[in-house]
């Protein structure tokens, strides 16, 4: 079998990155057991938006970076914990405007039967 190189850019190392972070998560959906407690949804940059299985009311998302967490409802994007991650906010509310659908649809779908916390219902 024939060897070969690839000489690689540090932005095309990057965007590989992105790629294979992506790749990751979108099999972390797909291989995680409804009753496991947390899901990773997503990952911008810093950011990992993660939703629990057997949380508290009412339906929310919780954004995490290295240093910090907060927790978001899923119907309008308000933080809950008080800290809007200023810094990061902008970016949270873009990331939920384009994946609410999918917020919703991770929420319903990792109920347990004896969660307090039923169903997300706009």
């Amino acid at each position: 079998m024939p060897e070969w190189t690839v000489d690689v850019t540090e932005k095309l190392t990057d965007e590989l990155k992105a790629a294979m972070l992506l790749a990751d998560v979108a099999d972390q959906r797909r291989n995680v057991p409804p009753d496991a407690l947390i899901l990773t949804i997503d990952r911008i940059g810093p950011l990992k938006i993660q939703v629990f299985s057997n949380e508290h009311p009412p339906p929310h998302f919780r954004v995490i970076t290295d240093k910090e967490s907060n927790n978001f409802t899923i119907s309008d994007c308000s933080p809950l914990n008080g800290n809007a991650f200023s810094r990061f906010f902008r970016q949270i509310r873009e990331w939920h405007l384009a994946h609410k659908q999918e917020l919703i649809e991770a929420w319903n779908d990792r109920r347990p039967s004896d969660c307090p916390v039923g169903e997300y219902r706009p």
